[in-house]
């Protein structure tokens, strides 16, 4: 038994003994076996990544725990550190890769190792150098990176290697040398993307084009159904970049998609779904998702109209047509229609919805359309609008004649307003008018064209008691007749006008309310003087109301007569008349008739008055002003006494006006007239007033001064 114990603990002491003269001894020198850079850059644009691959060199595979590795990296030439690190290698693969600030193109590069365990370390390895392309084997001049794809805001640091001969290089872009022939650049930033062909940089004959941009950056992914038999996923892409650099790939669940949308053949009935938009370019990776049920997020296509079925005066049928049917037969929807571009208020609804009727439609009117729909019990989105279609109404009788009166020289005249389009109901065909009396049972008809919009009542039945009726035709019918009673000639009450003025183009109208009035007020009005025969215009004023603003076409200048009448059972009887401008003018006539007379040294201009449509205004009065020439010869006068002149303002009405005490002389005489406005022109008129108080005329002036050049 002791002898069967003895050699297992004799194996661990000896065991125990040779590890630690083990760890006595030096660490073993690694072996680098290989450095190398990637090897796709098969166009020589730029490679950044080196990779060192070594092994190890502990006897029988005996190796203490844990070993690192340090790792030391130079620029050949200067033999510069660029980098040291200490690293591990847990899986044992005796692998490790460092990324270059700067292609490796651009100079050598040389890397050594050691083992290390704790503090111990091994000696470093030979340096294993990876060349770069500014030794003699390549003379040629050369930028790197060619073509870089890089973001917005990085900073790219180039470098130029420059030919073999060349002497006293110099350059504002590469200023930093890190070899006898490279040369490189501080980092080179840009704040936005490049345009389509990139941006370029040049040394020693050549160069490089580089591209800024973003990687993908796209936002609100969002993924519905537009028929119930697929899902469409769209969102909106982010700025990337001109060039096709940038291009970014765009895959939903993994299937490929097209830049801004993504149709995928799935079935909308597994409930809540989760969708993935996965967009890939050379900066980067971006991934958004998006979760629902399908059926809430109903979206549907644009169905197609067909001609309207069924089309009246006031409503029409519209059908339409669903690409696909198979599952929205039975599918809840609810429609809206826009008509003539705006959307009608009252929805529709229903199971596969496919016609609706249009209502409260203008008989005889051109009329578009067009509907969408979407899902009545979940809804989301409207749908797209259908085609658009167009169509016209059927024609219906006219509506009421808007029919007054005209009492004008001593004639009573009938007068109707044309119909608009919308009263009109379709294409006038002329006007029946019906002529009688509550006392007398015969009745005249009479017929009138499109074009005529008055009637010339005869005298006897201008006498009070007798109406006319007015009544519009079309193809589809006659209109209700609007009737009117014929008012007594003489029924103005001997209302005297007052005066009234118009304010920024219009007249103001108030009055007393009537207790005679059974259907409310009318209002017309027209010009005061060389009235055409129906030119009046008016306006009809609900019960209620005794007030109206009258905007019409009037002009500057002229007088207009304005009336109110009140509406009654029988005729109109009148209750107000003014008549005014709506903007007055200075006098655009002369007064008429103007003669001067002597009397002793009195002198009497008397004159008629001024054509009225010449007064432009309501006259205030006159100025009559008088002038002697200093050539007169009549008797001799001071010069301070050759121009006599006085100037009288007096009333409106006032046709004569005597100026006394004139001194003996030959004088001019001139009237007139003047508004709040301004004055108008003159008329002149000549007279030599004589010591003896004779006028004498221009003749007998003539034949004087002919006299006295004889003597």
């Amino acid at each position: 038994m002791a002898s069967a114990d003895f050699w297992p603990l004799c194996t661990l002491l000896s065991l125990a003994v040779v590890q630690g003269k083990q760890h006595a001894l030096p660490l073993p020198v690694p072996e680098i076996v290989r450095v190398y850079s990637d090897a796709n850059d098969t166009r020589d644009f730029g490679v950044w990544k080196m990779n060192v691959e070594w092994r190890d060199n502990f006897p029988n595979d005996i190796k203490p725990e844990p070993v690192t590795y340090d790792v030391e990296i130079f620029h050949t030439e200067q033999m510069r550190l660029v980098h040291n690190e200490t690293v591990e290698d847990p899986m044992g693969t005796h692998q490790w890769s460092w990324t270059s600030p700067l292609p490796l193109q651009c100079t050598s590069h040389s890397v050594r190792l050691r083992t290390r365990h704790q503090s111990q370390t091994s000696d470093w390895t030979p340096l294993y150098t990876l060349k770069g392309k500014d030794i003699d084997e390549f003379p040629e001049s050369y930028v790197y990176p060619q073509d870089y794809v890089g973001w917005v805001g990085e900073g790219i640091v180039f470098c130029c290697i420059v030919r073999t001969e060349r002497l006293g290089f110099s350059s504002p872009h590469f200023t930093i040398q890190i070899s006898n022939r490279t040369y490189i650049t501080e980092p080179v930033r840009h704040d936005d993307i490049s345009s389509i062909s990139g941006s370029d940089i040049l040394c020693d004959h050549t160069g490089a084009t580089y591209f800024i941009g973003y990687a993908p950056n796209d936002q609100d992914l969002t993924c519905e159904t537009r028929d119930l038999n697929s899902v469409e996923c769209h969102w909106i892409p982010g700025k990337t970049g001109k060039s096709y650099h940038f291009n970014v790939q765009y895959t939903v669940n993994g299937r490929k998609c097209s830049v801004d949308q993504c149709v995928l053949d799935d079935s909308t009935d597994k409930g809540v779904m989760n969708w993935t938009l996965t967009a890939k370019n050379k900066l980067g990776v971006k991934m958004i998702s998006d979760v629902a049920d399908p059926k809430h997020r109903v979206r549907l296509k644009a169905p197609t109209i067909t001609s309207p079925v069924l089309v009246h005066a006031r409503n029409a049928t519209l059908e339409w047509q669903w690409s696909e049917m198979s599952k929205l037969n039975s599918f809840p929807m609810i429609c809206q229609v826009e008509v003539n571009g705006h959307t009608v208020q009252e929805t529709f609804n229903g199971s596969g919805l496919k016609s609706l009727v249009l209502t409260d439609l203008q008989p005889f009117t051109g009329y578009s359309a067009r509907v969408r729909c979407g899902s009545y019990e979940h809804f989301y989105k409207w749908g797209d609008w259908s085609n658009l279609i167009t169509f016209s109404t059927k024609e219906d009788i006219p509506e009421v004649v808007d029919v007054w009166m005209q009492v004008l020289n001593g004639h009573t005249y009938v007068v109707w307003k044309n119909l608009t389009a919308n009263q009109s109901h379709g294409i006038i065909t002329g006007y029946e008018l019906l002529l009688g009396s509550a006392t007398d049972m015969t009745k005249e008809h009479i017929s009138k064209a499109t074009n005529e919009h008055c009637h010339k009542v005869s005298a006897k039945r201008a006498e009070g008691d007798y109406f006319i009726s007015i009544s519009a035709k079309n193809s589809v019918g006659v209109s209700p007749p609007s009737k009117i009673t014929i008012p007594n000639l003489q029924s103005d009450g001997g209302i005297i006008p007052n005066r009234i003025s118009g304010l920024n183009g219009s007249f103001s109208m108030s009055w007393d309310p009537s207790p005679i009035s059974s259907c409310g007020y009318v209002v017309d009005w027209f010009p005061a003087y060389n009235t055409e025969q129906c030119a009046v215009k008016w306006m009809k004023i609900p019960s209620g109301i005794s007030d109206a603003t009258l905007h019409s076409d009037f002009e500057n200048g002229v007088k207009y007569t304005l009336s109110v009448y009140a509406c009654t059972s029988g005729a109109p009887q009148l209750l107000q008349r003014r008549e005014g401008y709506v903007k007055e003018l200075a006098p655009s006539g002369r007064v008429r008739s103007l003669k001067a007379k002597q009397f002793g040294m009195n002198v009497e201009l008397s004159w008629e008055d001024m054509i009225e449509e010449e007064k432009k205004g309501f006259l205030l009065g006159y100025i009559v002003s008088y002038k002697r020439p200093s050539d007169d010869q009549n008797e001799d006068v001071d010069k301070k006494d050759a121009f006599i002149q006085e100037s009288l303002i007096v009333g409106p009405s006032v046709r004569m006006h005597m100026l006394s005490n004139i001194r003996p002389g030959y004088y001019t005489f001139s009237v007139k007239a003047f508004t709040s406005v301004g004055e108008g022109p003159g008329s002149d008129i000549t007279l030599s007033v004589d010591q003896q108080g004779v006028s004498s005329t221009p003749w007998t002036r003539f034949c004087l001064q002919k006299v006295r050049s004889l003597w």
